[in-house]
């Protein structure tokens, strides 16, 4: 029996609905596969009676979802980490880290920080007790499952850390985009050196799963960079508006990338990221926060937008339908074992 996978899906609630295209020939959602996701409220964008949408989120249907765990209205980031039957779930919220260890069941918070601005959450894959988060003040971490926190920022100039990634080869390496520059560490955060993309105003950065000396940054209005040796050099893409660019994903093709951001709508690379097509151009995206292409299934896409929930499509990006989460910002999704 193939093992259940489960998806999570980080997304902010907020107003302005349109209806999405629908593809009329694309499958339906799976009910063997466990969906979740985490709502919250975004500041620009109240409205009457969200209260009740916020925190995660499973997925009951094609576009319905039943409200599981509600944190407060600010979540980042969210992570799991999995070792035999053991399966822990962390939530980054605006109090701080939150954990589940009995299936998302019971939760608790294993911080008490007075902040609304931890951007981005990253879990060991080996050492289920070291986790990695990104703030406005640099890098912490943590070695013992949330419960201490050390600032982990040497070399740092600017701290404002918008992502924080570990290595998927050696995991003592780490990437964090910063306010200048791309930093990286190769020794668990205890130091960080630049490595000079050469823009400021780093939002995100993907590492090829098969190919570790393969990176892409996306920055806040330079498009996006691509380095095919660990960042030692770095080359523009061809093709891209000059705008920001939250989202990035490599398929599991490896050549093809998909990349979305502010009124850019949604591109296709089919050589690493260095030359980009437009895939779908709308005017309900306003803004493409994060973009998730399953792992067997190159064709099975889904993207987070602002404001307009999730949009799905099974034909490599070809048609689109609406899945889901209709008026929310959708800022992170995950697929887990």
């Amino acid at each position: 029996m193939a093992a259940i996978k489960t998806l999570l899906i980080m997304v902010m609630l907020a107003t302005g609905i349109r209806s999405g295209n629908r593809s009329p020939e694309a499958p339906v959602y799976e009910a063997k596969r466990d969906y979740y996701a985490a709502v919250f409220l975004n500041r620009s964008h109240v409205s009457v009676g969200a209260s009740a949408n916020i925190g995660l989120f499973r997925r009951q249907s094609d576009t319905l979802w039943a409200n599981i765990y509600r944190p407060n209205l600010f979540t980042f980031g969210i992570g799991m980490w999995a070792k035999g039957s053991t399966k822990r779930y962390y939530i980054a919220a605006g109090n701080g880290v939150h954990r589940s260890d009995d299936g998302r069941t019971s939760w608790r918070v294993l911080t008490d920080w007075r902040t609304e601005e931890i951007l981005s959450l990253a879990l060991d894959p080996v050492d289920s007790s070291r986790l990695y988060i990104g703030t406005p003040w640099g890098v912490f971490r943590s070695a013992d499952d949330g419960s201490s926190w050390q600032k982990k920022s040497r070399g740092m100039k600017k701290g404002f850390v918008q992502k924080v990634v570990i290595d998927h080869v050696q995991r003592q390496t780490l990437y964090a985009c910063s306010e200048d520059d791309l930093y990286c560490s190769t020794d668990e955060g205890e130091n960080w050196k630049p490595l000079h993309v050469g823009v400021s105003g780093l939002m995100t950065v993907v590492q090829n799963p098969v190919n570790p000396a393969h990176l892409l940054v996306g920055t806040e209005d330079n498009g996006v960079r691509v380095s095919f040796d660990r960042g030692k050099t770095w080359k523009n893409a061809a093709g891209l508006p000059p705008t920001a660019f939250y989202a990035l994903c490599i398929s599991s093709d490896l050549e093809t990338v998909y990349a979305g951001g502010y009124l850019s709508g949604v591109w296709k690379s089919r050589n690493g990221g260095l030359s980009w097509d437009p895939l779908w151009q709308s005017d309900q995206l306003e803004a493409v926060y994060t973009i998730f292409v399953h792992p067997e299934n190159p064709r099975h896409i889904m993207i987070g937008t602002s404001g307009q929930g999730i949009f799905e499509s099974f034909d490599e990006g070809s048609t689109w339908r609406q899945a889901g989460l209709r008026g929310c910002h959708v800022k992170q999704i995950e697929l887990y074992p």
